[in-house]
């Protein structure tokens, strides 16, 4: 289902390389700047695209990682960037570039988290 692996013997657990990480920072804010221009045109200001990119990079690293304290660190980290910005950046901006601007910031923090702790993880035990 949705291309996640169940068995045991099959998980994946690999790092994020950094190209791999550029790649889905660069998806994560294409999606959020035009989903945030297609809401702004139907008038949705009620409508949010940040819980269909965070499912999104869920399956993914369910698919395809799966090292848990990077994985927590990253969504407590993109979490924290996510609503911080929201309330520094609407003011000024408004609602659709404001949350746009923070989605996508929230994902580039979130993956460099998730592809920065394995590798100080490594370099620590000597890996």
């Amino acid at each position: 289902m949705l291309g996640i692996q169940t068995d045991p013997a099959t998980q994946v657990k690999r790092p994020v390389s950094w190209r791999e990480a550029a790649i889905v920072i660069a998806a994560c804010w294409a999606v959020s700047g035009l989903g945030y221009g297609v809401l702004a045109a139907l008038g949705e200001p009620q409508l949010s695209v940040a819980p269909l990119i965070a499912i999104w990079l869920a399956q993914w690293f369910f698919a395809y990682h799966r090292f848990w304290r990077a994985a927590i660190a990253a969504g407590l980290a993109g979490f924290a960037m996510l609503f911080g910005l929201v309330d520094i950046l609407r003011p000024g901006l408004g609602r659709y570039a404001a949350d746009a601007l923070a989605t996508g910031a929230a994902a580039t923090v979130a993956l460099t988290v998730l592809t920065l702790l394995p590798c100080l993880s490594a370099r620590r035990s000597g890996r």
